[in-house]
């Protein structure tokens, strides 16, 4: 395999350019809302007579995005109305009483929803829209959707036949309608070129990143920066902020000075662990209920309790408040408090020489062993699992502080979460280090490490997106063999799937391979 410094080809390029009647009685079928949204996202319905609840004409243009975070089901959708064209969030429910119910009119995230589709309307039928009301003076989110309509009278077949002879539980891989309209001319190109563009914008994925760390490194150097890189890491995706917060109200220099100096590693991570917890705002151990910890979980307790408060006065900042902190939504085994411990220990095995140049001092060993053969040579798999932390004490059989105690032990992170701490952060941080003194050697060294690793477990993201833009080709997406690959895929998704609320039939990106790839 050749492997080159990393390239900028890619940022470039992105720069150039009739009603069924349904006979079954349904109204009190249990029906999961993931139905209706299949029902949805697959348009099961009667497209030629569709009318709002107020009684509007209307055409569905693009269903919108199937999304997989929080907030509403689909986005970006674009329908007609009355012949206008509106374009936002669209929302699914069982019944319309629902988007009450699930208190959406309070939350933010769904203040762009446009369009409220449901199986049956059970509440007051929605106002006519009137066009002459300006969209920011009534926020969707806090007033209710703009368009509402009720799928049951359209249906094209009954509920029982298509809960019967549908797959749900695969959508939305399985489902044609999301193919994207670039997948046809990139199913078109040579191998050879769809697999140049990939590994171009996995290089410009990390360029991008590298940009983004450069003005910290400048301003806080590399140890304290890559320590907030990897916290961030910890964090992904719905406590980065805190986590970042956290190494920032933390920073290296300030736990180093609360260290003894003839500490163990042990007693470094423990103290570590007390001054992280508590500036996280997660240290209130003393309202634990002795009587549900055993004698060894109580002492546990306790050590940190006395560390962190002879901690707190030297430390001299605000800790977090634990409101900030996402529990909902997540893996218990991913919770603020075992990622937190997690990289206590991770800092005490290498606080004084720090994370980062003992990262590159281990990678630079590997990869001068492989460079006499032309970096072919696999990189050590002990590489990638350079950031995992084994389940050790307490936190090995436990998600939160007095709960349950867990079968077997966890690791504290994992091998999957230390490989995307090597793509997010080593790789950028690496490559403002190898510019800097100059080392083109570092830096293909680097590539080799980017393009030989294979990633971990993949998150229904990245399904969606070898589904959604690959077509779930088998042929196109053994192309997508490593985390270069993996990481252009996320790019080409990111610019041109996602920038400004695109649908696909606005999306330049088809073109754009006729243009400069055909």
């Amino acid at each position: 395999m050749m492997v080159s410094p990393f390239i900028d080809d890619y940022i470039h390029f992105t720069k150039s350019f009739s009603k069924i009647t349904v006979q079954e009685d349904e109204r009190e079928l249990k029906v999961p809302e993931k139905v209706v949204r299949c029902i949805w996202n697959d348009q099961l319905v009667d497209a030629s007579k569709l009318e709002t609840t107020a009684g509007e004409s209307l055409e569905v243009v693009f269903p919108g995005y199937w999304n997989f975070g929080p907030g509403p089901d689909f986005k970006s959708a674009a329908i007609k109305v009355n012949g206008r064209l509106y374009e936002g969030d669209l929302e699914i429910h069982v019944r319309s009483g629902d988007w009450k119910a699930h208190g959406h009119s309070n939350n933010p995230d769904f203040d762009n929803v446009l369009f409220h589709v449901f199986l049956w309307q059970t509440g007051p039928v929605a106002k006519p829209f009137d066009p002459g009301i300006k969209t920011d003076e009534r926020r969707p989110g806090q007033a209710g959707p703009f368009f509402e309509l009720e799928l049951k009278k359209y249906l094209t077949r009954g509920l029982l036949d298509l809960s019967e002879n549908l797959d749900f539980d695969s959508y939305p891989i399985m489902n044609q309608f999301n193919h994207g309209l670039c997948h046809r001319p990139l199913a078109n190109l040579p191998r050879e070129k769809l697999l140049r563009l990939l590994d171009a914008a996995g290089d410009a994925r990390i360029l991008v990143k590298m940009d983004r760390f450069h003005d910290r490194v400048i301003v806080n150097g590399y140890e304290q920066t890559f320590y907030e890189g990897v916290a961030e890491a910890l964090g992904y995706p719905n406590n980065k902020k805190p986590f970042r917060e956290l190494a920032e109200r933390a920073p290296l220099e300030a736990l180093r000075k609360l260290l003894p100096r003839k500490a163990s590693e042990e007693e470094r991570a423990l103290r570590i662990q007390a001054i992280l917890l508590g500036v996280a705002g997660l240290a209130n151990f003393s309202a634990l209920d002795p009587e549900d910890l055993e004698p060894e979980e109580r002492s546990y307790f306790q050590r940190l309790d006395a560390l962190w408060q002879s901690c707190r006065e030297r430390i001299k900042v605000e800790p977090l408040p634990r409101s900030c902190w996402k529990f909902k939504g997540i893996r218990p085994a991913n919770y603020p408090y075992r990622r937190i411990v997690g990289l206590s220990h991770l800092l005490a095995q290498r606080l004084k020489s720090g994370m980062f140049f003992d990262f590159m001092k281990t990678f630079q060993q590997a990869a001068s062993a492989t460079e006499k053969k032309g970096y072919t040579l696999k990189i050590p798999k002990t590489l990638y699992d350079y950031f995992c932390v084994p389940g050790v004490g307490y936190w090995a059989t436990h998600y939160t502080p007095g709960g349950k105690r867990l079968k077997s032990p966890q690791n504290l992170i994992g091998s999957s979460r230390s490989s995307e701490i090597i793509v997010n952060i080593v790789m950028p941080i690496a490559l403002i280090h190898a510019r800097a003194v100059k080392s083109s050697n570092l830096e293909i060294a680097l590539n080799q490490l980017y393009s030989s690793s294979r990633g971990g477990a993949e998150n229904h993201k990245m399904r969606f997106m070898k589904y959604y833009i690959l077509g779930d080709n088998a042929d196109m997406i053994r192309l997508v063999a490593n985390d270069r690959q993996r990481q252009g895929l996320m790019q080409v998704y990111q610019d041109f799937c996602t920038q400004n609320s695109n649908n696909c039939l606005r999306c330049s990106f088809p073109e754009v391979i006729r243009q400069f790839l055909t």
